[in-house]
């Protein structure tokens, strides 16, 4: 047989399989990627452990790599236990839960000083998470020394909330859902250098209206980043086509998280991995899922790229948040990335 009937019969048989080991390869390549939850609410040392069981369950059920956590709970505990937290997160649990200070009335002003910030890292905080609703009030002469010294001392705004999705019953009147993401973006404008993870894709997530919203956002503020935290039961709510190419366009600006609260505990941890599964395979998949944690809806997954998933899943945040390399790195899951 010569040369180019070889090459002919090659030809053939890729046609004929196109692609049968190459795809198994990929599965294998994705399945491989470390996953951080930027948007996690674990708060104290026993819900660690539940939240490991859960990567347990990943991990041997379907060989996926649920690395780390940023905890936005971490002041939600009793008096006293800070410490024992922070040693159990860094030594017991080897930096998978790398937690923030946290900020859940806005009314009342912000509630660390600039000098507290300071502490607060020194003492391994990775970021300041703020809750601000349905209001203006995060734009308050009151609140720039903080942001002047955030931007200063590089500590970034892990899951500032602002507002609630519109319309929904969270909020129902578009000129309030208005005033709120106004005032963030003067708070933005006068603190350029201010990096920050919005949540919920900064509640610009239920219509292809909201998604160009979105996409201003982020042409506009090179600062800003967003999770997809509680978002994934919405993912049908857009143009599947619009959405995919917004998600591989700005894939350096978008981070995995979830906003479980609570949930993973004893008798559970299969229900919770479930979920954490369906929201993979809305990005990984062309398949058609039940929507994310809290939907059912029928949706198509985004099928997106593997350098998008690898920028989504764990680069931006080992770029943005103390430690996070460090812990893949000691966990073995990067090298010299």
């Amino acid at each position: 047989m010569n040369k180019s009937s070889v090459t002919v019969i090659f030809f053939c048989i890729c046609i004929l399989c196109p692609g049968q080991s190459a795809s198994a390869q990929e599965r294998d390549a994705i399945s491989a990627i470390p996953r951080v939850d930027v948007h996690s609410h674990v708060g104290s040392v026993e819900q660690m452990g539940h939240y490991v069981k859960v990567a347990e369950v990943l991990k041997d059920q379907h060989g996926i790599n649920l690395a780390a956590w940023i905890d936005l709970n971490f002041m939600r505990q009793p008096d006293g236990t800070e410490l024992q937290y922070l040693n159990a997160a860094a030594n017991r649990f080897k930096g998978r839960f790398l937690p923030c200070i946290n900020d859940f009335k806005i009314s009342d002003g912000l509630r660390f000083s600039p000098d507290e910030l300071v502490k607060w890292q020194e003492k391994g905080i990775v970021g300041y998470k703020i809750w601000v609703g349905v209001s203006p009030l995060i734009d308050v002469p009151a609140n720039d020394a903080t942001f002047t010294k955030m931007e200063e001392i590089g500590m970034i705004g892990a899951s500032i909330h602002i507002s609630q999705p519109y319309p929904t019953k969270w909020c129902e009147d578009p000129v309030k859902f208005w005033q709120a993401h106004n005032a963030w973006e003067r708070v933005l404008d006068r603190h350029p250098k201010l990096k920050v993870v919005n949540a919920h894709m900064l509640d610009h997530f239920n219509s292809n209206e909201q998604l160009d919203y979105l996409m201003y956002v982020l042409k506009t503020y090179p600062n800003v980043h967003v999770d997809l935290g509680a978002r994934f039961q919405q993912f049908n709510r857009m143009d599947r086509d619009k959405l995919r190419k917004f998600m591989i366009e700005y894939a350096d600006r978008i981070l995995f998280g979830t906003d479980i609260g609570g949930q993973p505990r004893e008798g559970r941890y299969e229900e919770v991995a479930e979920s954490y599964r369906r929201a993979f395979q809305l990005l990984e998949t062309d398949r058609v899922i039940k929507g994310g944690f809290f939907g059912g809806t029928d949706t198509r997954g985004l099928a997106l790229p593997i350098d998008v998933l690898e920028k989504i899943y764990y680069r931006n945040a080992a770029r943005l948040y103390p430690r996070v390399k460090d812990v893949l790195r000691d966990l073995g899951y990067i090298k010299n990335d």
